[in-house]
């Protein structure tokens, strides 16, 4: 791709001529990037800088503009292309990715500072568009702390915010969607498939996570939102294992009839984000008190090859041990994604309705009448349950190792019927069987690794968890493990471990305060208000396990102390 450039500069004439050049695109940004942002920012904003610019200039290039090398349209100077090796890895490095909404190319703009608030387009200019949102932005508020910054107009990306962001190891392509809300990023200059990025989910959560949002299909380019208050889980009802199926026959602008946040891949687990979060999909239908579309993320399993559905959900199975493979691939990989999610929007998987199934979705009167996932789990045998399910979840969120093998709950090896879960994190497994009097954890090859035979990770004392030793009603567990006791006071403030006798033999943390995020109000905005310095957001964030700075109204936060 080429654009026309009318040049100004001292500097570009006497290197290019007095007259409109017309030069390759790419290397035209070699000259934009390191005039717009500092050649020694972090290459992070670097590449949001590139892919900024080069969407900026797409969208004109193909309009036909000439445009001039001043900040008119964006600076440019020649003679920066050979001395910026930075600039020039972080072109290299994002050749050709540009931004879209609903298919087509976004009008992307940038300034210095928003002054610490991102502005609607409409609130500066003429046009308002759908991807630029007025909210906080926490970044640009850091920055300008550090070195004081006059605000321009604030419309998309804050280039000082972007520095600052970077250099807190967030990668461009979240960078970019802070600043782009629902923005896709897409390969060759808007006509290539989306930009895939495998994503640290932090903690001990270590599913792989691809970014492949459905850019074209009508739910995506519809650009509505939610506040996120559950998660929904579905299964897809047919025998494919390979979530690419349904990638590449729903993004299409004919397919009108759903669209999901996510799918898991049956054949290795992996994650494929279809929707931005936020974004309102078609996964559930409704029901007589209205539609989980309006309140729930949604995200199917991808389902067995060997399985043959003979009418409505039931169906007959030519290879168990193959199905239950799938089942067991795609549930564990489906705790990970919905702790990670619960995490990010401050949700209690064990609180009523937040973390449910399309069946029960139906039951509750927000969904079709579907009888997934729990159709799958019981005629494989597999001995999951929504409960069970829930349950892993919250585990995960307390953290654990993961390894490759499986751990299986069950009353003994020989009893496979009685199995409640399989789970690749022990301490998961073992949080249920805690809560299964009679139950054990075993590893793939039939030995009992919970509670061990020699006794060496319990003792024959249960340690209840409850608020006091009176309050039978209120305990969370009964525990063979102490230190598994002791975690579970952790997570509940208020919360203390006592012996069989009755006496406390550990105390958990007090409760901790609590903060309802109200509209407009931002990370370090809460943080200067409730614990006295705005640089303190970070340990909100830490405590609540977000992973972004993006927060919600009605969302609630714990607070550290003071």
């Amino acid at each position: 791709m080429r654009i026309t450039v009318k040049l100004t500069r001292a500097e570009n004439t006497a290197l290019l001529g007095a007259g409109p050049v017309e030069l390759d695109l790419e290397e035209y940004l070699l000259g934009v990037v390191p005039s717009e942002i500092y050649e020694s920012s972090h290459i992070e904003a670097l590449k949001a800088q590139a892919v900024a610019a080069r969407t900026f200039a797409v969208k004109r290039a193909m309009a036909g503009t000439v445009v001039d090398d001043t900040t008119s349209f964006q600076a440019y100077r020649a003679p920066l292309a050979e001395s910026s090796p930075r600039s020039r890895q972080a072109v290299t490095e994002t050749a050709g990715q540009v931004l879209t909404y609903g298919g087509e190319i976004i009008d992307c703009f940038y300034s210095a500072s928003n002054g610490g608030t991102c502005k609607r387009s409409g609130e500066v200019w003429s046009r308002d568009y759908p991807y630029y949102v007025n909210k906080p932005d926490p970044w640009d508020t850091a920055a300008r702390e550090e070195k004081p910054t006059s605000a321009s107009h604030g419309v998309g990306l804050s280039q000082v915010g972007c520095m600052w962001a970077a250099r807190q190891e967030i990668p461009y392509n979240e960078i970019l969607a802070f600043y782009y809300d629902g923005a896709a990023l897409v390969h060759e200059y808007g006509t290539g498939s989306v930009v895939g990025f495998e994503e640290e989910t932090g903690g001990e959560i270590g599913m792989k996570l691809v970014e492949s949002f459905l850019t074209k299909n009508p739910c995506y380019t519809a650009g509505r939102k939610i506040t996120v208050k559950g998660l929904m889980l579905h299964s897809v009802g047919c025998p494919q294992p390979k979530a690419s199926a349904f990638i590449n026959s729903w993004n299409s602008p004919s397919y009108d009839n759903a669209c999901v946040h996510g799918f898991i891949d049956g054949n290795d687990g992996t994650v494929y984000q279809t929707l931005p979060w936020n974004h309102r999909g078609w996964h559930c239908g409704s029901g007589s008190k209205g539609s989980g579309n309006n309140t729930h993320i949604g995200v199917e399993m991808c389902e067995p090859a060997c399985i043959k559905y003979t009418g409505g959900a039931t169906f007959t199975c030519s290879d168990l041990a193959t199905a239950r493979k799938v089942a067991e691939r795609t549930y564990n990989a489906a705790v990970e994604l919905f702790a990670m999610l619960c995490k990010q929007y401050g949700l209690n998987p064990l609180s009523d309705g937040v973390v449910i199934s399309h069946k029960e979705g139906h039951s509750r009167g927000i969904a079709s009448n579907h009888g997934d996932p729990e159709h799958l789990w019981t005629q494989l045998g597999m001995g999951y349950t929504m409960n069970t399910f829930r349950q892993a979840v919250k585990a995960k969120m307390a953290g654990g190792t993961s390894s490759g093998t499986l751990y299986r709950v069950r009353k003994s090896w020989g009893d496979a019927s009685s199995q409640l879960g399989a789970f690749a994190v022990l301490d998961n497994a073992k949080a249920l069987a805690d809560k299964n009097p009679g139950y054990a954890v075993f590893d793939e090859n039939g030995k009992q690794v919970y509670p061990s035979a020699s006794g060496s990770t319990g003792t024959g004392t249960l340690y209840r968890v409850r608020k006091s030793w009176s309050d039978a009603a209120s305990q969370k567990g009964a525990f063979h493990v102490l230190d598994n006791a002791k975690r579970c006071a952790d997570e509940n403030p208020g919360y203390s471990v006592f012996d069989e006798a009755g006496k406390v033999v550990y105390t958990g943390a007090a409760a901790s305060a609590t903060y309802t995020v109200q509209k407009g109000d931002s990370l370090w905005a809460i943080a200067a208000e409730y614990l006295g310095n705005g640089t303190r957001y970070t340990e909100i964030k830490k405590l609540n396990g977000l992973t972004s700075d993006v927060i919600y109204a009605g969302q609630v936060l714990k607070l550290p102390n003071k």
